[in-house]
């Protein structure tokens, strides 16, 4: 869930130039695309964090609130959109478009997953196993070993 407060000096300096898409969509880009797009320094403020939930959007639409959001915040401070954030939303939701919107492994099987990967051309798809040969889930890595998965 979304936070719906800010708990630092930051947290009345954040526009939301749209609160019906933002209660819709259940977030507001802005609190993102307000960082700077620098060189890492060393201090971690390099909008990096901005382009990883870009990366992570899972709905088209999603992609194009965030892209009317950096318009209107390039309009706010007399600037055009930056070129490497209008590209990052751009290349999602072309993603989007070849792969489908949502998370592509929600709710599919093993062998599933296995057959959408190859479709993608995936050059591997590896399968964590038990000493019997039985698929383990992820999290339960005690006593696995990695295994090549044959269809």
């Amino acid at each position: 869930m979304p936070a719906t407060s800010q708990h630092n000096e930051q947290g009345g300096a954040i526009p939301n130039p749209s609160p019906e898409n933002a209660a819709e969509h259940g977030e507001n880009p802005a609190r993102f695309l307000v960082e700077d797009i620098t060189v890492d320094d060393g201090d971690g403020t390099t909008g990096e964090l901005m382009l990883a939930r870009i990366r992570g959007l899972e709905t088209i639409a999603l992609c194009r609130f965030w892209l009317g959001v950096e318009r209107y915040l390039a309009a706010q401070e007399d600037r055009d959109p930056r070129d490497r954030v209008v590209d990052a939303l751009e290349q999602r939701e072309e993603t989007l478009r070849k792969r489908g919107e949502g998370l592509a492994q929600a709710g599919l099987s093993a062998e599933e997953r296995r057959e959408r990967a190859a479709e993608l051309d995936s050059e591997s798809v590896a399968v964590l196993v038990d000493e019997e040969g039985e698929p383990v889930s992820w999290s339960r890595q005690r006593g696995a070993v990695m295994e090549r998965a044959d269809d």
